[in-house]
């Protein structure tokens, strides 16, 4: 037998008939949608940072359409202080933010509604995906997990794009796993291109995603013997590069022009004073920050990587958590070479929190069922609260905008701002 019958042995998911998880999950996102809302005013709003950016770019294309792009990026490159600001080239999230204006306003306050309405559904999407790769009741507990996130519930509540960015990378990485399952089916293969370009065109930095997914198709491929088909998997790359690509050119004006904003966006951070000063500093930064927001899932989460290394090294070949490990390995080392900012990883909750509950199952294991899901259930809200904690401290407290690493030290009274008079 081909060694590609390991993934075989993969655990199927619990499946639940009964409606008490999607009920619980219910009630536990209201909650959240009751606290977000009720601290949105605090939130911090800064028509001279990156979220007034995006509220010109917002108010802008609501007006005149499409056909402004171009004067957008004539404008952006023409001014030198505009570089260490987003970039019109956010043209998903920024023709969003216009139909969304439609609705709602183009103000502060729809742009913060636009983070939230974002983060909710992101809660819905991981928590529809979890049931179908892990059943029930590790769903709930993973859905419940990454709802109380502190990052997410922050970013939530700010004018930017980072919500919406969360829900975009997190549903491709969910929608390439399920493409990996069967990769000979079409709407598989076209939900997962058409969310890899969407993606792209919402923040340029999410295409390091395509690294990962890529090393992964090669794993199985080359290592576990997985018949994947490697050409109609590289179509799935190349198409949505093919597509994302003209519209960029489309939206600049020309090639000349993107290219133009493509250098000053690599270019910029080097020379900008705030990036050196509070992104800067070594790889391990990224990790150094979750534990900062979230120590619990995150050392847990560490805990399963090493499991999964572990029993991968033995022969134990356990597929999802082979996948997102990797996804977490090789997306923090490629962030390593740009500016450190834990906002750019927001992917990451997915494999941390689904690793915690993965966890936690594993330190309750050898209980019945019934038993090893309600004490993991306690374990599961004890870490919510903790991170509500994180949550109201670091967002509500301390009034977060940007969560660098100096910052969050601050915030947990790791390092004492000294004055200097």
């Amino acid at each position: 037998m081909g060694r590609n019958t390991d993934i075989a042995t993969e655990p199927a998911p619990t499946r639940s008939t009964g409606l008490l998880p999607p009920a619980l999950f219910a009630l536990t996102l209201a909650l959240l949608a009751w606290i977000l809302i009720g601290s949105m005013q605090s939130a911090v709003k800064d028509p001279d940072s990156d979220d007034g950016y995006y509220l010109r770019y917002m108010q802008t294309v609501h007006a005149e359409g499409l056909p402004s792009f171009p004067g957008l990026f004539d404008q952006w490159n023409a001014t030198q202080k505009d570089w260490i600001y987003p970039p019109p080239s956010r043209i998903g999230f920024i023709v969003t933010s216009a139909l969304w204006a439609g609705i709602f306003g183009a103000s502060f306050l729809a742009l913060q509604y636009l983070s939230l309405a974002s983060y909710l559904l992101l809660c819905l999407v991981n928590y529809a995906f979890a049931r179908r790769h892990f059943g029930e009741p590790k769903a709930l507990f993973i859905g419940v997990l990454i709802a109380f996130s502190p990052l997410l519930m922050g970013i939530s509540r700010l004018a930017l794009t980072d919500s919406f960015n969360a829900l975009c990378m997190t549903t491709t990485v969910w929608l390439f796993l399920d493409l990996v399952h069967d990769p000979g089916s079409l709407r598989r293969r076209v939900l997962f291109m058409a969310a890899l370009a969407f993606m792209v065109l919402v923040k340029e930095l999410s295409v390091l995603l395509v690294v990962p997914f890529a090393a992964f198709v090669l794993y199985e491929r080359f290592v576990r013997r997985v018949p994947h088909p490697l050409g109609s998997m590289a179509l799935c790359f190349v198409v949505p590069g093919v597509v994302t690509a003209s519209l960029f050119a489309l939206a600049a004006g020309s090639v000349a022009k993107l290219l133009e904003t493509t250098r000053i966006v690599l270019d910029s951070p080097a020379t900008n004073p705030y990036a050196i000063q509070f992104g800067s500093g070594p790889w391990f930064r990224t990790i150094l920050d979750y534990l900062l927001f979230s120590p619990w899932p995150t050392l847990l989460a560490i805990g399963w990587f090493a499991v999964s290394a572990v029993r991968l090294r033995a022969g134990v070949y356990d597929r999802r958590s082979v996948f997102l490990g990797l996804v977490a390995a090789l997306f923090i080392l490629e962030l390593s070479f740009f500016t450190k900012n834990i906002r750019y990883t927001v992917v990451l909750e997915l494999p941390i929190r689904v690793f915690s509950v993965l966890m936690i199952g594993e330190l309750v294991g050898g209980r019945k069922p019934m038993r090893a899901a309600v004490l993991t259930g306690l374990i599961v809200v004890v870490l919510c609260w903790l991170d509500w904690r994180s949550f109201d401290l670091v967002w509500v407290h301390f009034q977060a905008y940007d969560p660098v690493t100096y910052f969050l030290s601050v915030a947990r009274r790791l390092w004492i701002p000294v004055r200097t008079h």
